[in-house]
């Protein structure tokens, strides 16, 4: 039986995870939900970095469930780095690739049929963590066994 995941977000997270395109282009397994994310693991991660010189691999990538309306389940995927947007931009590509054309399958006996790309934000500077970012954007529409959105 196919995993049941709470919203867009967690089912992101958890298809990140398995996924060795990602999980090998991230430092210290920092994949994480959002809020988990620290100062200190960034800190300890670039140190890591350094010391193995692995200039191909960003600091962390970070999952936030966005919420649903409309009857569409959206979350989004944020890459950091501190080495400038080169390497993120290949986070990029194998985020996309992991999460895209995929079905999930969500609690409330609901599912979204196929996971979309539905944006980036471009570069971006985080200045309280001193971070390039990239904001990636997924979504899907929800398809419900019953009326239990009503």
């Amino acid at each position: 039986m196919a995993d049941v995941y709470a919203d867009l977000g967690a089912w992101a997270l958890a298809k990140l995870r398995a996924t060795p395109a990602v999980t090998n282009l991230v430092m210290d397994d920092l994949l994480l939900e959002a809020g988990d994310l620290t100062a200190e693991a960034l800190t300890e991660a670039q140190e890591t970095r350094r010391e193995a010189g692995e200039t191909d691999r960003v600091l962390a990538v970070v999952v936030q469930d966005t919420g649903e309306q409309e009857l569409v389940a959206s979350c989004a995927v944020f890459i950091y780095d501190r080495y400038g947007y080169a390497t993120i931009r290949t986070v990029r590509e194998a985020v996309i690739t992991a999460l895209v054309n995929r079905p999930a399958l969500l609690v409330r006996d609901a599912c979204v049929n196929q996971v979309k790309y539905a944006g980036r934000s471009g570069h971006a500077i985080d200045r309280l963590l001193d971070l390039d970012f990239e904001r990636v954007n997924f979504s899907g529409a929800i398809i419900a066994e019953r009326d239990i959105y009503s």
